[in-house]
């Protein structure tokens, strides 16, 4: 199981290991303290970030129009996605073929009778 950021474990484990190289396994806590207390702020202005971008989509009634996009666009990814849709184009397309290809070779059926270009064509001759 692999992180958000693309890191895995065994990747981690290397980080790890070329931290408490590099650092030292002395500093290593006050170190992972330091980044711990820098991700925090961060996530929290993430979060104050978050929250005026939200307010402001209320006050100016964005959030309403997003609701609606959202749903046209579930709305047109089921549809997309439907086999319904896809099927009756396909067997048009199919079907399409097939009478292209008998229109101009005939239909070589029970008669016997070869047909091209829509031209009778004597077998014997």
């Amino acid at each position: 199981m692999g992180f958000d950021f693309g890191v895995g474990y065994s990747e981690l484990f290397v980080l790890a290991v070329l931290a408490v190289i590099v650092i030292g396994p002395k500093d290593l806590p006050h170190v992972l303290r330091g980044f711990g207390r820098m991700m925090n702020k961060a996530r929290g202005m993430a979060r104050e970030f978050q929250g005026h971008v939200d307010q402001a989509m209320k006050e100016t009634g964005a959030s309403e129009i997003k609701k609606e996009f959202d749903t046209a666009k579930s709305s047109f990814s089921s549809v997309m996605s439907s086999p319904q849709i896809a099927s009756p184009l396909e067997a048009t397309r199919k079907s399409e073929g097939a009478k292209s290809f008998e229109s101009y070779f005939g239909n070589t059926g029970s008669t016997g009778e070869t047909r091209v270009g829509g031209k009778s064509v004597d077998e014997t001759a």
